[in-house]
């Protein structure tokens, strides 16, 4: 990937919430150092990762890049980042303020926003050969509800952590869909995940009032 304006946009987007984050949970880090070797990180990673298509065929391109720069977080870490404060960092960049304006009060069901899923989920299977590291996935809506699936049979987070030798923090990654699909006002079922080694991500995504309507109760299986 090139770093360009996505590469800078990702660093200041989320830059402060995240060193604010670990100045508060890492006490007796040198945060200044630690910014350094961070934003180095990040560009290194960025560029040493192959690309994954444009933003105009690709939603997932963005989510290389905050993958990336989270991979420079924990790696940068010294260690500090024990499994509950990488939860915590995950969870404050997704509710970071960039974020919720983008995503909150946004809907997930919207006619555009199927067609892109329809049409960027055909171009993933399509050009997997070009794009090695890129998603590969299905998408099928339920008729006249608000309701589809989404089925990943490769993860191009899940990639890029092996690349990077960390795929131990992927699955804490896999978190974020469920914060970011709550702020659209989606319900997400989701029992196997290949961030948890499983050989797919089975996504069943409602709205709340569908999800009401199936009597829906969260899977003791959820991942």
């Amino acid at each position: 990937m090139t770093y360009g304006w996505i590469g800078s946009f990702v660093r200041l987007a989320f830059a402060r919430t995240a060193f604010d984050y670990m100045e508060k949970e890492a006490p007796g880090i040198d945060i200044a150092s630690y910014k350094k070797r961070v934003l180095r990180e990040y560009r290194a990673i960025v560029e040493r990762t192959p690309g994954v298509g444009s933003m105009k065929d690709n939603m997932f391109v963005m989510t290389m890049y905050m993958g990336a720069f989270l991979i420079a977080l924990y790696k940068q870490s010294g260690g500090r980042l024990s499994e509950e404060k990488l939860k915590g960092l995950i969870r404050a960049l997704t509710y970071s303020p960039l974020m919720v304006k983008a995503k909150k009060g946004k809907s997930a069901f919207t006619q555009r926003e199927i067609e892109t899923r329809t049409r960027q989920s055909r171009w993933s299977r399509d050009h997997i050969g070009e794009y090695p590291m890129n998603w590969y996935y299905y998408f099928e809506t339920v008729p006249g509800k608000e309701e589809y699936y989404i089925t990943h049979k490769q993860c191009g987070l899940c990639k890029l952590t092996a690349q990077e030798n960390c795929a131990e923090i992927t699955k804490h990654m896999c978190m974020m869909d469920y914060y970011i699909f709550e702020m659209q006002g989606a319900v997400l079922d989701r029992t196997r995940t290949l961030g948890w080694g499983d050989d797919e991500c089975n996504f069943h995504l409602m709205s709340r009032a569908r999800a009401e309507e199936l009597g829906f109760v969260k899977s003791p299986d959820a991942k």
